[in-house]
């Protein structure tokens, strides 16, 4: 092939893939940022304050026999990044961008194709079964065990600054909002405990 080829070959990939991003069409295949990716305009920017001795504890868990503990990523055995998304993502709630934009505007055809009632949403994942499941699974506890853990505990603090006062490079006025989560088992969930994470 000459250099010429080469080159125009690069150019109608690159257009293709920069025209999907564009045009955000999430379904197309050579391209994956319009699908990870999510900006709503807000009046505040939100920052989180690293607490490393509050990271490094892990998350506060209270067993089945009254006790408590931690249970950071080295008992996991996970990376750092991975806890991270179990620590903040996961026992707040918040799921990645893709399950929030796979639930809205579905289309009457999307609707009866997935057998989804008017305004049902197309992922509903319960966090707080993952977080027991992943923990206890993990850590090699039963239902039946003192150590089984029934309760998860995490918390976290953002700085919240308005836009309109970084725009003026004025940083005295900042607001601390601190967030607290926590989640206790449930004995509804017994079943479920054999066939994993559904």
């Amino acid at each position: 092939m000459s250099k010429r080829t080469i080159t125009l070959i690069l150019v109608v990939y690159l257009a293709i893939i920069w025209a999907a991003v564009i045009f955000r069409i999430d379904y197309f295949p050579l391209t994956w940022v319009p699908m990870y990716s999510v900006y709503e305009p807000r009046e505040t920017i939100s920052v989180k304050v690293w607490d490393k001795d509050k990271y490094q504890k892990g998350l506060k868990v209270t067993h089945r026999d009254g006790s408590t503990g931690y249970v950071s990523y080295k008992d996991l055995n996970i990376p750092k990044p991975n806890f991270r998304r179990l620590y903040y993502s996961r026992m707040f709630g918040t799921a990645p961008p893709k399950h929030k934009q796979g639930n809205i505007e579905l289309g009457a055809l999307n609707q009866w194709v997935r057998g989804l009632e008017e305004d049902e949403p197309r992922f509903e994942v319960d966090w707080e079964w993952r977080m027991f499941w992943t923990l206890n699974k993990t850590l090699g506890h039963e239902p039946s065990d003192p150590k089984f853990i029934i309760r998860i505990e995490a918390g976290h603090q953002k700085r919240v600054y308005r836009k309109k006062d970084l725009l003026r490079k004025d940083l005295s006025t900042v607001q601390i909002d601190t967030r607290e989560a926590l989640i206790e088992w449930q004995d509804e969930w017994l079943p479920r405990w054999e066939h994993g994470i559904l």
